[in-house]
């Protein structure tokens, strides 16, 4: 008797533990959750998988466009650097702009590597070979691009971290265009030992939310609209206008009749242009459009007058006490296209002046629309290599 009465207690035991097992598991899983975070992959994997060494070569950003070409792997997901020019030289890092990868900086990073400068280039989560943390999960603001540049800065071989000083080759300069600038502010505001110097180009930042259009800003609103519908109605936005095409020798080159779009991204490649890039970003790059919106609702774009007063406060203390390290000489450099129709000297100077003074800031003005980034690469070069140097100059003369 006793022992059918145990055999039947197993079994109710057995059969109890079987029906609360998966209630258990359910219970676990919203008490204790575990998150796992989406990485969207970018492009890279399935290119290298399904084209030939001249396939790749011939798309409109070839992931080995420029030396020194590595990915470095991150919590977010896989990074695109470009790293090249003398081991010894100084630094300078480049941040490029919202929807063209770091590539859009090439003509000034190596003509700047012909100067003797080491630079660094890197494409933004979401850009060009560089995958996508999910937009549902990261807001796309100044402390995830202030991480990613943290980690790229990690994973070179030379040394970019070491505090900056006019004597000394630590930290390294940054030039910042379009986002890249905004970027750069942030950056520089929190870790000014770090940067060398800032040059901002057609910047972002101090850009006034009243001069976006009623549409840009019911687009870039989470409240009125599904994510997919914005998703789709955005990504029409995106696409390229093209109205005509220019035989060329090799290729026919589209054109939208847009300076910027049709801004030629490498001399060596005329059908390389801004334009082209934005149409393989939208066909090959899964997690673009939603990074870019992430982006312009989260990034240091519009009216920052915080973290701009905060670098302020970093340059006017260097101007005073030139033993302290990074923003050498106090000052930054503000290049502006003379037709920009988007970050307009007339309406950024007066405000960059308020908040930083007028003795913060050098300005130069170059012939070009918003494209004066990627179009004037050469010229910026210059600019920048001037700067640099009258910045410590100045320096060793107060010094005196």
């Amino acid at each position: 008797m006793d022992i059918k009465m145990n055999g039947l207690s197993g079994r109710s035991v057995l059969k109890a533990a079987l029906i609360c097992l998966p209630a258990a598991f359910i219970l676990q899983r919203h008490l204790f959750p575990t998150k796992t975070s989406k990485i969207i992959k970018s492009p890279k994997q399935r290119a290298l998988s399904s084209l030939s060494p001249k396939e790749l070569s011939s798309l409109p950003y070839p992931p080995d466009a420029l030396p020194g070409s590595r990915d470095v792997p991150t919590p977010y997901g896989n990074v695109h650097v470009f790293e090249f020019g003398p081991s010894t030289g100084e630094r300078v890092l480049f941040l490029h702009g919202l929807s063209t990868p770091c590539v859009s900086a090439a003509n000034t990073a190596v003509a700047l590597a012909a100067k003797g400068y080491r630079v660094m280039l890197f494409d933004l989560f979401g850009r060009g070979w560089s995958d996508t943390p999910d937009p549902e999960e990261f807001d796309y603001d100044e402390r995830l691009f202030a991480s990613q540049i943290m980690m790229v800065l990690a994973s070179s071989e030379a040394s970019w971290m070491g505090s900056a000083s006019a004597g000394g080759n630590g930290g390294f300069h940054i030039i910042g265009y379009s986002l890249g600038g905004g970027l750069a502010v942030n950056f520089a505001s929190w870790f000014p030992h770090l940067a060398r110097s800032l040059v901002l180009v057609a910047p972002s930042g101090l850009l006034k939310r009243s001069d976006i259009s009623w549409r840009t800003r019911l687009l870039y609103s989470r409240s009125w609209l599904a994510e997919k519908l914005l998703h789709y109605f955005y990504r029409r936005r995106l696409e390229p206008k093209y109205i005509a095409i220019e035989e060329g020798s090799d290729s026919d080159i589209k054109k939208t009749g847009d300076p910027f779009d049709d801004a030629v991204i490498l001399p060596a490649r005329p059908d390389i242009t801004a334009a082209s890039i934005m149409s393989w970003h939208l066909l090959q790059h899964e997690g673009f459009v939603s990074a870019i919106i992430s982006t312009l609702r989260y990034a240091p774009i519009y009216e920052r007058y915080e973290e701009w007063s905060r670098l302020g406060s970093m340059l006017s203390a260097r101007r005073k006490d030139l033993r302290l390290p990074g923003l050498i000489g106090g000052k930054v450099l503000l290049v502006f296209g003379s037709s920009d129709e988007i970050t307009r000297k007339e309406k950024i100077l007066p405000d960059a002046e308020d908040i930083l003074s007028s003795d913060a800031l050098r300005v130069e003005v170059l012939e070009a629309g918003h494209e004066v980034g990627i179009t004037k690469g050469a010229e910026v070069a210059e600019v920048a290599n001037k700067f640099w140097i009258e910045s410590v100059q100045h320096k060793a003369s107060t010094q005196i």
